[in-house]
């Protein structure tokens, strides 16, 4: 998936980080395909732990602050998403890289965009704007 304005919440830090996470799964898509993945695997996994936590943070924040209706449901889907990351990591950490896990991380990460980003963050923009 690319980045689309449709997608901003008014927000810039998170807009940026949601820029940010689109181009990262991108560019661990073409690793995959040129036969990197095993190369940069783990550190996919441990950046998007890093970041999901602050991000999520931040987020969860801004849609409490400006009252968004949406935020519970956010707060419930990050947790579900940081623990399907966590089933990852545990699996890496026991058998070590696995292509057919990182393909199902990469669609992990881009339904995580389209079905999240796309349909609940974008929420905030309208308590933002008002």
């Amino acid at each position: 998936m690319k980045w689309s304005e449709d997608y901003a919440t008014g927000v810039e830090r998170i807009d940026d980080d949601h820029k940010m996470i689109f181009k990262m799964a991108e560019d661990f898509c073409i690793a995959l395909d040129d036969g990197k993945g095993d190369s940069v695997y783990s550190v996919l996994l441990d950046f998007l732990t890093l970041y999901c936590r602050g991000h999520f943070g931040f987020e969860e924040q801004c849609m409490r602050k400006f009252r968004c209706p949406v935020a519970e449901k956010n707060e419930r889907a990050h947790q579900t998403f940081l623990e399907t990351l966590s089933e990852f990591q545990e699996r890496y950490d026991a058998n070590g890289y696995n292509y057919n896990d990182a393909r199902e991380l990469v669609g992990t990460v881009d339904r995580w965009l389209e079905d999240h980003i796309c349909r609940i963050d974008v929420h905030l923009k309208h308590c933002v704007n008002k």
